[in-house]
């Protein structure tokens, strides 16, 4: 439902325009790769949900969001349970980390604290920005909770580091 959202949010855009803007604001909450956006495309027109609206260069198409689609995102964020399990690749190394020297396990949870730092730090010059729709408002949401979740992870690598480092 996401690339429904930023067609709703930003109008008619081809496949290559919507990675673009997945990478630049919703990549932050929910990854996607360029391969994975092309077939869900498919998906989305076939369920009526967006509409091809024109061709481009080099075949591109582009799409826009359909009303029937706008309201299918509506009943999602309102009716639909999230799903709530998490797929973290960096906690499941983490799980693992006692198969690793303990200074070799202390470098890799100080490398995810600077990873997690590098992101804070873009998330941060997000919310430097003033929102002033409805939009831009949601989306400073989604950076204040993408900040606060970065620093509690550079304070938990940052501790798991130590800890490990007296194994």
């Amino acid at each position: 439902m996401g690339l429904v959202g930023l067609l709703a949010r930003e109008g008619p855009k081809t496949g290559y325009e919507l990675t673009k803007a997945f990478d630049r604001s919703v990549n932050f909450v929910w990854h996607a790769v360029h391969g994975q956006i092309y077939p869900e495309l498919a998906r989305l027109l076939e369920a009526g949900f967006i509409r091809q609206t024109g061709s481009g260069p080099r075949g591109a198409k582009r799409y826009e969001a359909t009303e029937e689609g706008i309201a299918e995102l509506r009943r999602w964020i309102t009716e639909v349970e999230p799903n709530y399990g998490t797929r973290n690749e960096s906690l499941l190394r983490a799980f693992f980390v006692y198969l690793v020297d303990p200074v070799e396990a202390a470098e890799f949870f100080l490398r995810e604290a600077e990873a997690y730092r590098q992101r804070l730090a873009v998330l941060e010059r997000f919310a430097e920005e003033e929102p002033k729709t409805p939009s831009e408002r949601a989306s400073a949401l989604t950076v204040d909770a993408g900040i606060h979740v970065l620093k509690a992870r550079i304070e938990w690598a940052e501790r798991s580091a130590a800890e490990v480092s007296g194994w």
